[in-house]
C-alpha cells in the first residue's frame, strides 16, 4: 500500500504542475497516436501464500507484444493523455515445487492508464518522460494435461514512462518509448498474483488542428521618388520680362530725345 501511495502523490504532483501551466506557454494542441513493439514480461508466481514458497506455481515469459491508442492534450511542456492497451506474451515453461511442469499457455493485459508526461526538446526533437495510473484486467490461461486453468483479475496499475519524439512535419511525429508497467497485487482461485513487464515500442503521433505557421509578410514596397524641387520664385519687370526674384530688372530705355526746334527766317 505503501508504495501505492508513493505512486498516486508523484501522479498527483505532475498533474497539479500540467494544470497550474499558464495558457500563455501552451501549444493547445489535441493528438492521436498508436504505440507498438517489445514485450518483455518478468517472471511471475502464482501462490496461496507467498510465505510458502513451496505452494508456488512459476511462469516463465517469453517475450511478446505491446500496442496502444492514445489521445492527449500538450499544454506546451506538460502533456496529459489517455491510453488503451493490450499485451499478449506465451510462456511454456513453468515449475511447480521446484519441479518443471509440461504445460503451454498465455497471458493477456488489457489496461487504461491515464499518463502525465514532461516534454524537453529543441527544434525537432523532443524528449519526454513522466508516468500513469489506471486499472488493468490480467488473464493467464495455462493448459496441461487437457486442463484448461485461469488466474485472472482486475485492479490498480501503473507505469513510468521515457521516450524520444522526432517532428517529420506539421502534423506527423515518430519516436521511441520506454515503459515499465506494474500491477497490484492480484487475487482468483484464492490464489494472488501480479504483472510486470518492460516494452521498447515504436510511436506514431497524428497532431490534430495544428496550424501551419503563416508566411512572412511580403516585403514592403520601395518608397515613391521625391517631389520634384518647387520652381524658383520670380518677378516681372515692368518692360514685361519675367526674370528671377533675386535679380535686378533692367533699367526702363531712356527717353526720346526732344523735337528739333525750327528754323528761324
Amino acid at each position: 500500500m505503501g508504495a501505492i501511495m508513493r505512486h498516486l502523490t508523484l501522479f498527483g504532483a505532475l498533474t497539479a504542475l500540467a494544470l497550474a501551466s499558464p495558457a500563455v506557454a501552451a501549444d493547445g494542441e489535441h493528438y492521436v497516436g498508436f504505440d507498438a513493439g517489445l514485450l518483455m514480461p518478468k517472471d511471475t508466481i502464482i501462490s496461496d501464500d507467498e510465505s510458502r514458497q513451496s505452494d508456488a506455481f512459476g511462469i516463465e515469459f517469453k517475450n511478446g507484444y505491446d500496442l496502444d491508442l492514445i489521445f492527449g492534450h500538450d499544454f506546451g511542456f506538460i502533456r496529459a493523455e489517455g491510453e488503451l492497451s493490450w499485451k499478449r506474451a506465451t510462456h511454456d515453461n513453468y515449475f511447480d515445487d521446484s519441479e518443471e511442469v509440461d504445460a503451454d499457455g498465455n497471458t493477456d493485459v488489457r489496461s487504461i492508464m491515464l499518463n502525465v508526461l514532461g516534454d524537453v526538446g529543441a527544434d525537432r526533437w523532443a524528449f519526454y518522460a513522466g508516468g500513469g495510473i489506471g486499472y488493468a484486467r490480467v488473464n493467464n490461461r495455462v493448459e496441461t494435461g487437457g486442463e484448461h486453468i485461469h488466474w485472472r483479475d482486475s485492479g490498480f496499475a501503473w507505469q513510468g514512462i521515457a521516450g524520444v519524439r522526432y517532428a517529420v512535419n506539421e502534423l506527423i511525429d515518430v519516436g521511441l518509448k520506454y515503459r515499465y508497467f506494474d500491477t497490484s497485487k492480484l487475487e482468483d482461485n484464492d490464489s494472488d498474483f501480479d504483472f510486470t513487464s518492460h516494452s521498447i515500442m515504436f510511436s506514431f503521433i497524428y497532431n490534430l488542428h495544428r496550424e501551419r505557421p503563416a508566411p512572412p509578410p511580403p516585403p514592403p514596397p520601395p518608397p515613391p521618388p521625391p517631389p520634384p524641387p518647387p520652381p524658383p520664385p520670380t518677378q516681372t519687370c515692368p518692360d514685361g520680362s519675367v526674370i528671377l526674384a533675386t535679380d535686378a530688372c533692367p533699367p526702363p530705355p531712356p527717353p526720346p530725345p526732344p523735337p528739333p526746334e525750327p528754323e528761324r527766317g
